[in-house]
């Protein structure tokens, strides 16, 4: 705790201020901006021997990150070095998108957003303002549709267990 004076009244009055600790870290509160950078930190890899199950935690996972968390480091992580994108006007692969997604801006919360992961199809939707489709090879994020998109109904939705969603 400091004290700093206030004048009031006319009289000098010491006033206890709460400081933060020396150790307070306000980078906690923050989301990452990573904008410093050209391109993204990580790509995902693909890898053929990524699981039905382990593909729906990381759709899940690449969700929350790029909808309601604002987390570029892990939505990228996702997301292949391909990345074909089927917006106009759009340029294919991660590094043309990295840019709108670098500083970490959240989109909304799972209370006013939707998620799907199709296992039939290998697609995953995110619907917010708009609704965003993703194909997953390998268990990356391989390409992405944004045009007339329709989040399926939640009996074709993966129904991920109670436990561990995030791995």
């Amino acid at each position: 705790m400091r004290f700093s004076l206030f004048l009031t009244a006319g009289i000098l009055a010491p006033i206890a201020v709460l400081a933060a600790p020396a150790s307070y870290d306000g980078s906690l509160y923050r989301r990452e901006n990573l904008c410093n950078l050209k391109t993204p930190p990580v790509t995902c890899q693909p890898n053929s021997s990524v699981t039905v199950e382990e593909t729906a935690q990381r759709a899940y996972k690449f969700y929350r990150a790029f909808v309601v968390d604002g987390d570029p480091r892990t939505m990228f992580s996702l997301i292949d070095s391909v990345y074909k994108q089927n917006t106009p006007g759009y340029a294919s692969g991660p590094n043309t998108i990295w840019p709108l997604f670098c500083n970490g801006r959240k989109i909304g919360t799972e209370q006013n957003t939707a998620w799907c992961f199709d296992a039939t199809t290998n697609m995953s939707y995110a619907r917010y303002s708009t609704t965003d489709r993703w194909r997953w090879v390998d268990g990356c994020v391989h390409e992405h549709w944004d045009q007339g998109e329709k989040i399926p109904s939640q009996d074709k939705c993966y129904k991920l267990p109670a436990n561990g969603t995030t791995t």
